[in-house]
């Protein structure tokens, strides 16, 4: 990873928009932060957004801001060294213990459990995000699986959508193509 990080700007393929991100460490922490843009069913859709997480790639905070439609986002999310996650101050025990934020709106976070499986030389995983549901807006847990099929690609499956896709990936674990739903720019 270069001096100021890793940067990358994805296209959105479902729905026309983009999300220009960046990666970098910062002490003992990661931090990924970001901005997405789309054109949502609601209405335009502009959010911000900033991830931490330590060096064990599992997520500590994440902040969200912005508007989907006419909906207005201001969204504090903090997982403590117990497990335990807060959004805005209210406690989520239905997340309890889980140990990545999986922001929906952007592939952005797919990065926290590749680069700790990467990490672990852990070659696949079924695990469990706190997901923040696009569609309401809502944080609530979804069950993943990943593995790594070599030469920078991973199998994605969210078995409660019937969702699965085969990602590339960048060296800094950041998604390259997320077929039909994101690519990489330029």
């Amino acid at each position: 990873m270069g001096e100021g990080g890793a940067q990358i700007v994805w296209r959105r393929l479902d729905h026309p928009g983009h999300d220009a991100c960046r990666l970098w460490s910062e002490g003992s922490l990661w931090r990924i932060e970001g901005m997405a843009v789309w054109l949502d069913p609601e209405g335009p859709a502009q959010i911000a957004y900033e991830v931490s997480a330590g060096e064990d790639w599992i997520t500590r905070s994440a902040r969200i801001m912005g508007r989907a439609g006419k909906r207005a986002l201001s969204l504090s999310i903090h997982r403590d060294g117990m497990g335990n996650w807060r959004v805005n101050g209210e406690a989520l025990p239905e997340v309890t213990g889980l140990a990545d934020i999986d922001l929906g709106f952007t592939p952005a976070t797919n990065t926290l459990p590749i680069r700790r499986l990467r990490g672990a030389r852990q070659a696949s995983a079924d695990l469990a995000s706190a997901w923040l549901d696009p569609g309401d807006w809502q944080v609530k847990p979804l069950p993943q699986h990943y593995e790594d099929r070599g030469e920078g690609r991973w199998s994605y499956r969210s078995p409660g959508h019937g969702f699965e896709t085969e990602m590339t990936i960048d060296g800094d674990g950041l998604v390259t193509d997320y077929p039909s739903l994101w690519v990489k720019e330029g």
